[in-house]
């Protein structure tokens, strides 16, 4: 494992595909945090959960959602 890897995005020894946050979202898909939470909140993201009080996806079913 590098030095610079995010130890939230390891789980297990295995990378993991979560996107936490709408900024993180955002960056999968193009759009800005305002514009993620918009989609988000109009239901149109419905991959997109709110686990611990932060927005959370998987990236892989996010762009599958998109048809990515």
């Amino acid at each position: 494992m590098s030095t610079n890897t995010n130890p939230a995005e390891i789980i297990n020894g295995d990378s993991c595909d979560l996107l936490w946050g709408t900024e993180a979202i955002g960056k999968a898909i193009n759009r800005n945090s305002r514009q993620v939470f918009h989609l988000i909140s109009t239901g149109a993201l419905k991959a997109v959960q709110k686990k611990g009080g932060r927005w959370v996806a998987s990236r892989s079913a996010l762009l599958r959602e998109l048809g990515a």
